[in-house]
């Protein structure tokens, strides 16, 4: 086995990465100027950055957005770059202004999907019997869930924002090769718990040969990072304890370097588009 880390520059990845981000003024202290913000002048203002802005809703003392990104780019920049590029637009609109004090430090933002979560938590439970291991007497699935202390989920949380960043994320291995077993899948899985380094591990669901994983992650993280820290970390677990494994499957690493994400709420991005357009209208009035 080819003990070489996985790097976040060489998984090709399929994503979707989805984001409803709100902001508001400083005080809540009107600005004429941002009720006249359209889609068409922040989505020209954030191409270079390679945000693709999906929707926005305005009034004079705050404005939503839901956003598309790339898998490199964490809710925290994202949310600098949106709020910079408002901002200097602002300033570019009222000169006379002072730019420091037009928008909040903080701002709310949750993720977003087709699926909501509880459409993921049940695909994720259903693994046995997608894949015909549930007619097994002893079906090869480790499939477990995890509930944290609020002490726990504030390793998740920053001084200036309020955030829910949840991805579904699937791992598979070498070319297929059906490595994992019920107690190795348990103990990736505790490893995975242990790190603390930006994320939390909130449901598994591993067969032989892949992983589904439902996790929530801090802001400053990336889902690309979170992606390669597992696969790392679970590729060195495997090695270190079951090396017997990997070499009678003859995988040359864990893990095929490849990755799918993808980015859900507690509420779909239909839903989060309609209260968008509903708020928007009731603000119009």
């Amino acid at each position: 086995m080819l003990l070489q880390p996985y790097s976040a520059e060489e998984l090709r990845v399929a994503w979707c990465n989805r984001l409803f981000l709100r902001c508001r003024t400083h005080r809540n202290k009107p600005i004429e100027s941002l009720d006249s913000l359209t889609p068409q002048i922040l989505s020209q203002r954030l191409e270079p950055y390679g945000i693709h802005l999906l929707e926005l809703v305005t009034n004079s003392t705050e404005f939503q957005v839901m956003l598309s990104l790339k898998p490199t780019e964490s809710t925290s920049s994202a949310a600098s770059k949106t709020k910079g590029r408002v901002s200097k637009w602002l300033t570019d609109q009222m000169p006379q202004w002072n730019s420091d004090i037009k928008l909040a430090k903080g701002y709310f933002a949750v993720t977003l999907g087709e699926p909501d979560s509880k459409s993921v938590e049940a695909y994720l439970e259903t693994q046995s019997e997608h894949h015909g291991y549930d007619q097994r007497a002893r079906p090869p699935v480790y499939v477990q869930s995890f509930d944290y202390r609020d002490t726990e989920r504030d390793l998740l949380a920053t001084d200036h924002a309020a955030t829910l960043l949840r991805y579904h994320v699937v791992l598979a291995t070498w070319f297929r090769r059906g490595v994992f077993t019920d107690e190795s899948a348990e103990c990736i899985t505790e490893r995975w718990r242990e790190m603390r380094q930006g994320f939390l591990i909130d449901k598994v669901s591993f067969v032989p040969d892949h992983v589904h994983i439902a996790l929530a992650i801090h802001p400053t993280k990336s889902p690309i990072a979170v992606v390669e820290s597992l696969m790392n970390a679970g590729q060195d677990l495997m090695w270190d304890r079951y090396p017997n494994v990997i070499i009678r499957s003859a995988a040359e690493r864990l893990w095929q370097p490849s990755a799918y994400f993808g980015s859900f709420g507690a509420i779909s991005s239909k839903a989060i588009k309609a209260y968008m357009h509903r708020w928007e209208g009731l603000h119009a009035e």
